[in-house]
């Protein structure tokens, strides 16, 4: 073995030793104190990149969570509400129905109606969280939003509930009283479903008559449509296309159809009117056309599609709709095959009015097949109840229905039991559909909650450390930085051996 003072390949090799046993043991300890054996991306480059990109989805995943959270207070918020104002009703029917029975005094009964009526609107209008409110049916007063909106996933895919009025207006209990007019529809005549002259049943609320539509109450304006042909623009569908042109903006030179139940609206060059589509959580779509005005289309609880058009000059500076027109294209097909005709015309009665019904008014089928109406804000002066065919605008004038049968006011508890029954059908409908929504944030924050933890948990697979293998592993470093110490104390020896050499 040759010696060299120059070249000491022992120490080379020993503190070549020790200073990659000092590196494991310093990565060691550093898994030991941080709990990961991937910190950075010098660690492991592919195992770093794809934890980050798993830790960036599971910070998206918690503002996901946060924000269905505050959808889920919203939601709980409106049921409570829900829940007091369905008991309001629950209340006034059963006093109604015992006054009529037992004579109570009609001023002591008046009384007790406007008291319910005022605490509807007090629940309605303070079912507030934040800013939103999902049943006052207008901003303003504290309200900052009537809609709830929250990302269901980290994609930017949202979760929307439209708001409700669920205020005694929004009910249609405005001047609910015991002298309160109800309409009767005398003689329905024949109901026909086929081309333009599908029969037509048209009514106006009080706001509309008066022209005081305002944010809350606005001025509407109800069709309801008897048809063969629901979802399609050709046959007896032309009266719901026509309906709903003629309600937009004069003079827009919008041409609107319908094929298989989806809406297209057309400008005058034949190009799309449709400015942007939004569908939110419950079914309902809204179409806001280029020149401002708005379509939304929503299925009753019987399967009609329902058209309610606001005009852009119609919305006040909250965005609130103080005055639309509501188009219902109700199917009459299965009609068709009742027998005669005196029951085919009958089973389209009945079709008429269930649909009456979930449109938020009070209707019932006399025995002398009349229709009486009633809630629902209805106007029953001045012939503005009209059952008949519509005939299309012209040169931008609106269309209008021409009337075939006589109506006629009526009052008393029946009246008012239908309009009361009319509310209570339509909070509970409201009821169902926050409900509905409840569920859907309650799951969706089940499966963001789910989805992050496995998230978490892949993260620690792929970047956590084995506490007991780096304990070991510590022990054996430090032993073996002991020993390439020592062999490098040992190799740096052999310069004073050299010495001994040349001594005498």
């Amino acid at each position: 073995m040759s010696m060299s003072i120059n070249t000491n390949n022992a120490a080379m090799a020993a503190l070549k030793s020790l200073n990659q046993t000092s590196d494991d043991l310093s990565t060691t300890q550093n898994a030991i104190s941080t709990g990961k054996k991937v910190n950075n991306a010098s660690d492991d480059p592919a195992v770093y990149a794809i934890s980050q990109g798993m830790n960036a989805q599971i910070s998206g995943l918690s503002g996901v969570s946060t924000g269905l959270q505050f959808a889920g207070q919203v939601l709980n918020t409106t049921n409570q509400a829900t829940i007091s104002i369905t008991s309001n009703l629950s209340t006034l029917s059963s006093t109604i129905t015992q006054a009529a029975n037992n004579g109570m005094d009609q001023t002591k009964l008046n009384s007790a109606i406007k008291s319910t009526l005022s605490s509807i609107d007090s629940a309605a209008n303070t079912a507030t969280f934040q800013g939103v409110n999902l049943l006052s049916g207008s901003t303003g007063n504290g309200v900052n939003y009537n809609t709830i909106s929250a990302a269901q996933d980290i994609n930017g895919n949202l979760f929307t509930q439209s708001g409700f009025n669920a205020t005694s207006a929004g009910l249609g209990l405005q001047g609910l009283s015991t002298s309160m007019s109800g309409t009767v529809i005398n003689n329905p005549g024949t109901l026909s479903g086929s081309g333009t002259s599908a029969s037509v049943l048209q009514v106006q609320n009080q706001a509309q008559t008066n022209n005081t539509g305002a944010a809350g109450n606005p001025a509407i304006t109800t069709s309801f449509i008897l048809d063969n042909k629901p979802g399609d623009s050709s046959g007896a569908s032309s009266t719901v296309s026509s309906m709903i042109n003629d309600a937009l903006t004069s003079g827009s030179g919008f041409t609107v159809s319908i094929s298989n139940g989806k809406l297209s609206v057309n400008d005058s060059h034949s190009k799309s009117a449709i400015a942007s589509t939004t569908t939110n959580s419950d079914g309902t779509t809204s179409y806001k056309l280029t020149n401002g005005d708005n379509i939304q289309t929503q299925a009753d609880a019987s399967g009609n599609m329902t058209y309610t058009i606001s005009k852009g000059g119609d919305v006040d500076s909250n965005g609130n709709v103080r005055a639309m027109s509501k188009i219902v294209d109700i199917d009459i097909s299965k009609a068709s095959s009742a027998g005669s005709a005196t029951q085919q015309n009958n089973a389209a009665e009945a079709t008429l009015v269930t649909a009456i019904n979930n449109a938020g008014f009070g209707a019932q089928t006399n025995n002398d097949g009349s229709i009486t109406m009633a809630g629902g804000n209805l106007d029953t002066t001045n012939n503005n109840v009209k059952m008949g065919t519509y005939s299309a605008g012209q040169g931008g004038n609106p269309g209008s229905v021409t009337s075939n049968t006589t109506t006629s006011q009526t009052s008393g508890t029946t009246v008012v039991q239908l309009a009361v029954g009319a509310a209570l059908s339509s909070i509970e409908r409201i009821s169902s559909k926050i409900g509905v929504a409840t569920n859907s944030v309650t799951q969706l924050q089940s499966s963001t909650s789910s989805l992050s933890d496995s998230l978490t948990s892949g993260v620690g697979a792929l970047t956590d450390a084995d506490m007991a293998a780096e304990s070991a592993k510590l022990t054996s470093l430090q032993t073996k930085q002991q020993l390439a110490v020592q062999s490098l104390s040992i190799a740096n020896s052999q310069s004073s051996q050299i010495m001994s050499l040349f001594r005498g």
